[in-house]
């Protein structure tokens, strides 16, 4: 390291790499926090669909009224994946 030219090389290589790395951490974290969001909103979406007392949670029979729906979407998808 005589010159100052190799020292802003490698100063500038290390920062290049160190920005290599860190860009996915920050891009999965916002993908996480949008999972997150979608998930939420999915819970209260379901919630608000399926909580016929209003008690602000799924009970049994509500929760399989969810699955069964669930269930049928799913194979109303399988059937037209398989029709195609």
């Amino acid at each position: 390291m005589k010159n100052t030219a190799s020292k802003l090389t490698l100063i500038a290589s290390l920062l290049a790499l160190a920005f290599a790395f860190a860009a996915p951490v920050a891009r999965a974290a916002d993908d996480d926090a949008a999972k997150a969001e979608k998930k939420k909103k999915k819970m209260e979406a379901d919630l608000k669909k399926y909580d016929k007392n209003g008690n602000g949670k799924l009970d049994a029979d509500e929760e399989a009224a969810r699955k069964a729906d669930m269930d049928k979407a799913k194979a109303e998808k399988e059937a037209k994946k398989n029709k195609n």
